[in-house]
């Protein structure tokens, strides 16, 4: 089996329409996984379920006539419909799920909040606070690199504690980070300017499969720093709100389809039931007649 984790997925597409099954495959885990990575950090697990579920269950009904040019934007649009649809982005919560074994996590980011440097805790309270001005930020980060690298770092040093010290199975914790992930931060904590630069940041997302990993395994913690974790005198253990139960779409994931992509750890799965037809029709030896 070769390996086409590094072939961009518009060349998975057409070498799926050729009537390549593994490259079908491929392409599946990949638009699985980045659907599930901005639902995710949009809506959270439980939230973001549904629109997850009818925006794969929409792509397999579509994409056998979807044309190359179309591919990205076209997947992209049926994403953003769906999110329109279950409210755009929730302010955030507290939601266990399976990367904090089913621990608060702002309980986590409480024990983060006391052992790392108050300047990374307040630049990372300000930074996922919507009402926190943008300038303001921009001051604080100066003293620390500037913006946005201040920011970029702060969030890798949390996650790199909560790896180390609360044995979070984060997968994406550079010890410098990719100055091309500048609006990482932003979009997590829906900061960004406009739709339209959202919308971009998204699709750019799509060819970035480590960046939608990362975004996906913090998820959990980033809505918890915009329901205010890190703010002086947040609660260190506050009122869990909708973690998925045990009959949930979460706890029930399916496996990950056969040979495909990156397989988000632990967390996708969740998105890939709509695909998986795809990916079954592909086996079948369907092949896109344009």
């Amino acid at each position: 089996m070769s390996d086409l984790r590094t072939v961009p997925t518009v060349q998975l597409f057409r070498q799926w329409r050729g009537g390549d099954a593994e490259a079908g495959q491929n392409m599946a885990q990949r638009f699985s996984d980045w659907y599930y990575a901005v639902t995710a950090s949009r809506l959270g697990d439980a939230h973001g379920h549904v629109p997850l579920q009818n925006s794969c269950t929409r792509f397999q009904q579509g994409i056998g006539t979807t044309k190359e040019v179309d591919l990205i934007a076209w997947a992209h649009d049926i994403l953003a419909e769906e999110l329109v649809s279950a409210g755009g982005r929730i302010p955030g919560g507290d939601f266990p799920n399976q990367v904090t074994a089913g621990r608060s996590p702002t309980e986590l980011l409480a024990s983060a909040r006391a052992a790392l440097p108050p300047e990374t805790v307040r630049l990372l309270a300000h930074a996922y606070d919507s009402a926190w001005p943008l300038d303001e930020l921009g001051k604080e980060a100066e003293s620390l690199g500037g913006m946005p690298l201040a920011v970029l770092r702060a969030r890798y040093a949390l996650k790199r504690w909560l790896q180390q010290n609360a044995k979070i199975a984060f997968s994406e914790v550079p010890e410098e980070p990719n100055l091309d992930y500048a609006p990482l931060p932003l979009y997590e904590a829906g900061r960004m300017s406009s739709a339209a630069e959202e919308g971009n940041f998204e699709k750019w997302l799509l060819s970035n499969m480590a960046l939608c990993k990362d975004i996906a395994e913090f998820g959990v913690f980033a809505l918890a720093l915009r329901a205010g974790a890190f703010k002086a005198g947040a609660s260190p253990a506050p009122a869990r709100t909708a973690a998925p139960s045990a009959s949930s779409p979460a706890a029930k994931a399916p496996a990950a389809a056969a040979g495909g992509g990156s397989k988000l750890p632990l967390l996708v799965g969740v998105g890939i039931v709509g695909l998986l037809a795809l990916v079954a029709l592909v086996a079948a030896g369907f092949v896109f007649r344009g």
